[in-house]
């Protein structure tokens, strides 16, 4: 995400339009071999998201619908799962950290993983280009409340 924090307003938009685009092309390629009622929800969903744009009030709506779609797909293609330590051993005090319980996917469960990895970095754009439409918005105000407060002076 360091890249993307670079990027202008406008660059940023344009990039998460082309990731939409890109995920929605990946869906079609239906690696995850989705049935057609998911693939067909799925890339409505992606289309009005790009049609309408990542931050449009019908925007919640659709990430809503292929966040669920995604996780019941990916629970229904979970196996189990496996402990895994997430920390570091230390010589004085031993293990430090904690055991995760990682869900062990199938090859269609796998597949929908990537496409559910694309889509959060779809997520974490929009909340940056949320942050920066509002940073603009807001400096937009301050700029007018300046303005109007040394017309104000200058009027006096």
């Amino acid at each position: 995400m360091k890249y993307f924090t670079q990027l202008s307003l406008e660059e940023l938009w344009v990039r998460t339009l082309q990731e939409i685009d890109f995920l929605y092309n990946a869906a079609q390629c239906n690696d995850a071999e989705m049935s057609a009622t998911d693939l067909n929800t799925l890339s409505k969903a992606l289309s009005s998201l790009r049609e309408h744009g990542p931050l449009s009030d019908l925007a919640a709506d659709e990430i809503s619908r292929i966040e669920d779609l995604l996780i019941d797909a990916i629970t229904r293609e979970t196996l189990g799962f496996r402990s895994v330590f997430d920390g570091t051993n230390d010589p004085d005090h031993g293990a430090i950290g904690r055991v995760l319980a990682l869900p062990v996917l199938s090859e269609k469960g796998a597949a929908l993983d990537t496409l559910q990895q694309r889509f959060r970095k779809i997520l974490a754009m929009r909340g940056l280009l949320a942050a920066k439409v509002d940073a603009a918005c807001q400096m937009a105000r301050l700029k007018s409340a300046v303005n109007d407060i040394a017309s104000d002076e200058r009027a006096a």
